[in-house]
């Protein structure tokens, strides 16, 4: 477990990182002839990069402490297995959003992720699935005038009949 978290730990460093160096390349006009659009970007992940390192040198002394250095970094139980299947599916909700639209898209990915927390009731599942995409699409396009994804080919003409 601690060997995980120094992982997660210097992950969290080298992200912020990168980040850090993209913030610097923010262009805009200047407040106060001080403050740009990189400052507070700026300051947030240089916290983020000093607490991570404050957090990795003190999860490496406690690995060092307690002589845990040979264990396993990563164990896969039924937590984990839930946790990276969920990841999965968001991800790939997220890469054929564009292709297949939100309509097509969010029921499935809804009833699937109900699935993964444990529901067994098939009704339930279809008609909060279905509910709930219909009051995102209502509330977005209608209401705020927010464009959700449409799909292309088929998928598009498919969303057009609702929005």
């Amino acid at each position: 477990m601690l060997k995980g978290e120094l992982v997660f730990s210097i992950l969290i460093v080298l992200a912020s990182a990168v980040l850090f160096w993209v913030a610097q390349s923010f262009e805009g006009s200047r407040v106060y002839a001080r403050l740009g659009p990189e400052f507070w970007p700026t300051i947030v992940l240089a916290a983020l990069m000093v607490l991570g390192v404050i957090v990795s040198v003190a999860t490496a002394r406690k690995i060092t402490k307690e002589k845990v250095w040979g264990e396993k970094i990563l164990t896969l139980d039924r937590n984990k297995l839930h946790f990276f299947t969920a990841v999965g599916l968001i991800v790939a909700y997220l890469i054929l959003m564009p292709i297949m639209g939100f309509v097509v898209m969010t029921p499935p990915f809804m009833a699937l992720f109900m699935i993964l927390l444990g529901e067994k009731s098939k009704g339930w599942m279809a008609s909060v699935s279905i509910g709930m995409t219909v009051i995102i699409v209502i509330l977005f396009t209608k209401a705020m005038y927010v464009p959700l994804p449409r799909g292309v080919w088929l998928f598009r003409e498919f969303s057009l009949l609702f929005y």
